[in-house]
């Protein structure tokens, strides 16, 4: 193993951040995701060919198990990259299963790492994501080591990835943490349920979330391709979103999660396709992972008082706090337009951290993104004449018997 000396200024987040990577039981929460692990074996399993005989570079690898993914699927050179003392295990782990020859375990950031002038990496796999794919994300690190150690050819393991919003209902969860104190012991104690309800929209609640407390169909609100992006992308992107209600329910927040392609498809010569294109979802209609889902609340934009006049939407002038016990929340009904602004700023000081912003908006006066599916007649006449304009120029650049079907 080589314990790399640190060529940069390694600040007190980096150290707080790599230390806690030396809790076992957490490398054991994330090998034990069965979804999460299965998905990169299968990845790397189903795409051996991007692998045998090639280099790798895991980053961040914390107990190894990818980089043993890559060694079994032939790889002639696997670069193990762990800043934690976890890296002492991989070299021991590697060496219980024979492949001590092939897993080269660097203790060092990736940023502080060097590699023989001659070596690049033709796969670079990695698992950067955190909660709602970017809190506590390396993604960052993982760019900068594609910039400098990949090869022009070479593939990012994952590949694309995409971020995903939805409206949702926690009703379960707010009769817990809310209601909860309207009665306590014959004491109402309803004052704390309007400072519980200010905390959540404070900070995203990470929990699970079932397909049936959706109030939507989910939009993509980001999409990342791994091998092309630039850092400067993730830094602070935000947009106005619109969706028609799918089901009535209390509108609480939204539901946020993402998904993970690993495209190793290639096609030869004779145009036979060769791998696998594997996707990590942690949707709430897919089996569950440590990641959950992430809700962004509504706090008090979200209530509304039974006896609230229509056209009051200031909490404090509805004099919320004197009626604390009769605490309702919005209510959406099916075939309704909602919309919202949201906003996503990488901290300056820690790029592993974001400041969620949430506003909403009103479907009749805010501009909507185009083409917007949200049902509003203008939104499906301008969606028509895209499509149209569209079709024409694919028209345009068809030879006479070619399909249009084949080309979408």
């Amino acid at each position: 193993m080589e314990n790399l000396k640190n060529k940069n200024e390694v600040s007190f987040s980096d150290m707080e951040y790599f230390s806690s990577y030396e809790d076992l039981e957490i490398h054991r929460v994330m090998v034990g995701d069965v979804p999460r692990t299965t998905a990169y074996q299968n990845a790397i399993k189903l795409n051996k060919h991007l692998f045998e005989g090639k280099t790798v570079m895991d980053v961040g690898a914390g107990s190894g198990i990818l980089s043993l993914f890559a060694a079994a699927a032939g790889a002639s050179r696997v670069y193990a990259v762990e800043a934690s003392a976890t890296a002492k295990l991989i070299e021991q782990v590697a060496a219980q299963n024979g492949f001590s020859k092939v897993i080269t375990v660097l203790n060092a950031r990736v940023e502080d790492v060097s590699l023989p002038t001659d070596v690049r990496i033709n796969v670079m796999v990695s698992e950067w994501m955190g909660f709602y794919l970017f809190h506590e994300s390396m993604l960052n690190s993982v760019l900068i080591a594609r910039d400098r150690f990949l090869a022009d050819d070479g593939v990012m393991f994952p590949s694309e990835a995409r971020l995903f919003a939805c409206p949702c209902s926690l009703q379960n969860l707010y009769d817990e943490k809310i209601k909860f104190w309207y009665n306590v012991y014959g004491f109402d104690m309803s004052a704390v349920a309007l400072s519980v309800l200010d905390a959540k929209s404070k900070k995203p609640e990470v929990c699970e979330v079932k397909p049936e407390q959706l109030l939507a169909q989910p939009v993509c609100i980001k999409t990342i391709n791994l091998r092309w992006m630039d850092a400067e992308e993730i830094t602070n992107f935000s947009d106005n979103f619109f969706v028609s209600i799918t089901r009535d329910g209390p509108y609480h927040g939204l539901c946020l999660w993402f998904e993970c392609d690993f495209d190793g498809v290639e096609y030869g010569a004779n145009g036979d396709q060769v791998g696998e294109l594997v996707t990590l979802s942690t949707s709430p209609s897919a089996q569950p992972t440590h990641w959950k889902q992430t809700v962004v609340a509504l706090g008090r934009a979200g209530v509304k008082h039974p006896s609230t006049p229509e056209n009051c939407n200031e909490i404090e002038d509805c004099q919320l706090e004197k009626h604390v016990d009769y605490i309702r929340f919005i209510e959406v009904e099916k075939d309704e337009i909602i919309g919202w602004s949201l906003e996503f700023e990488q901290s300056s000081s820690n790029v592993r951290h974001y400041t969620i912003t949430l506003q909403m908006l009103d479907p009749e006066e805010d501009e909507h993104p185009e083409p917007c599916s949200c049902g509003l007649a203008r939104c499906l006449i301008i969606a028509k004449l895209i499509e149209k304009e569209l079709q024409g120029n694919i028209d345009d650049n068809l030879e006479p018997t070619t399909e249009i079907s084949k080309v979408c």
